[in-house]
C-alpha cells in the first residue's frame, strides 16, 4: 500500500504544502498565545510547552516573531508552523519532504533539523504528535527543478539553472544532467519584499495612506489598489525598474559564473510577480511558479519511496 507524502515549503513569507492534488498556502506568521481567546475558538499548536498560533490567527493577532532571524529554522516557533502544515493537512503519517535555503543546506543541517523534530514536544489539537516515517531535507529551488521535470522529463539530461524569487531571498541553484551542484548555489537577500516595501512607502508619499505587503503585490500586478471600499491607482514604475534592475544584475553574475553554460534558466516562486520585467534574460516561468517548490518536494517524496520500494 503506498505510502502518504507531503511537500512542505516553508518560506519567510508564505508557507506551502502539497499533498498530491491538494495544495494549500498560508501566512508564515507565527505569534505566541498569552492568553485564552474570549470571542473565538483557536486552538493553538503547543511546542515544549509554549503555545504559538499560526497563519491568518497570528495576523490578527499581531506582534509576530521575525521569520527572517539566523536561528528561526530548528526554532519552536518553525516547529510550530511545521505542526500548523499537519494540521490544516491531517497528516499523520508519511514521507516528509521539506526544503532549507541552499545557503545552508548540508548533511550537518540537516540532521540538526530532523534531531529538533524528533526531540521536540508538538500537540496539535490538544493532541502529542509524533512524526512517524521518513523526513527528508533538501534545498530549496530544487523542488523547482522537480515540478519542472514533470513538465519536461527530456530536460533532466541538461544543464539547468533554477532562480527562485522568494519574499526575502533569491535563491540560485544548478543541475548538471540531473545532479544538484553544490558548489553553484547562491543565495541573495534581493527577494520580493524589497519592491514591496518600496510599493508601500511610494503609496504612503502620494496618499498618505499605509497599505500592507499584500496591498502593494496587488500594485505591483494590477496598479491599483482598493482601500477601505475605494480604489487608488498609482505609478510606481520608478521602483519596479529600480528592483528589476538589480534583480537582473545578480542573476545575470550567476549564470556567467556556473562552472558550466546552462541550457535553460528555470524561475519560480515570488518570479512569477516580475517574470514579464527581467529584461531580454530568457527565463522560462515554472508551472504554478508560488507552489511550485512544495509541489517539486512532493513529487521528490513520492519518487524516492516508489524506488524503495523496488528496493
Amino acid at each position: 500500500m503506498p505510502t502518504d507524502c507531503i511537500g512542505i515549503d516553508i518560506g519567510y513569507g508564505f508557507t506551502k504544502t502539497c499533498r498530491a492534488d491538494d495544495k494549500r498556502i498560508f501566512p508564515t506568521a507565527i505569534t505566541m498565545m498569552t492568553k485564552e481567546n474570549t470571542f473565538a475558538d483557536i486552538s493553538p499548536i503547543v511546542v515544549n510547552g509554549q503555545r504559538f498560533l499560526v497563519g491568518k490567527d497570528a495576523e490578527r493577532e499581531g506582534n509576530t516573531i521575525d521569520t527572517r532571524q539566523s536561528g528561526f529554522v530548528t526554532s519552536d516557533a518553525w516547529l510550530a508552523v511545521l505542526g500548523h502544515c499537519f494540521r490544516v493537512n491531517d497528516f499523520v503519517n508519511g514521507e516528509i519532504v521539506l526544503g532549507v535555503p541552499p545557503g545552508v543546506f548540508s548533511r550537518k543541517y540537516s540532521r540538526r533539523i530532523l534531531d529538533a523534530i524528533r526531540a521536540s514536544d508538538i500537540r496539535v489539537n490538544g493532541e502529542p504528535y509524533r512524526v512517524r516515517g521518513n523526513v527528508r531535507i533538501i534545498p530549496q529551488g530544487a523542488g523547482i527543478f522537480f515540478r519542472h521535470i514533470q513538465d519536461q522529463p527530456g530536460d533532466l539530461q541538461r544543464n539547468v539553472a533554477v532562480i527562485d524569487i522568494g519574499h526575502n531571498t533569491v535563491d540560485m541553484v544548478f543541475f548538471a544532467q540531473g545532479r544538484y551542484v553544490e558548489s553553484a548555489t547562491e543565495s541573495q537577500e534581493i527577494g520580493v519584499s524589497l519592491v514591496l516595501h518600496s510599493i508601500m512607502k511610494a503609496f504612503y508619499r502620494e496618499h498618505r495612506l499605509a497599505i500592507d505587503s499584500e496591498a502593494a503585490l496587488g500594485i505591483l500586478q494590477d496598479k491599483q489598489v482598493t482601500y477601505m471600499g475605494d480604489a487608488y491607482a498609482i505609478e510606481v514604475r520608478e521602483e519596479i525598474e529600480g528592483y528589476t534592475k538589480s534583480i537582473s544584475s545578480v542573476i545575470s553574475r550567476y549564470l556567467e559564473k556556473l562552472p558550466l553554460h546552462p541550457d535553460l534558466g528555470i524561475i519560480g516562486g515570488g518570479g512569477a510577480a516580475i517574470r514579464d520585467l527581467l529584461g531580454s534574460r530568457n527565463l522560462l516561468v515554472v508551472s504554478e511558479p508560488a507552489m511550485a517548490n512544495a509541489i517539486g518536494y512532493w513529487y521528490y517524496a513520492r519518487n524516492a519511496q516508489q524506488g524503495d520500494s523496488r528496493g
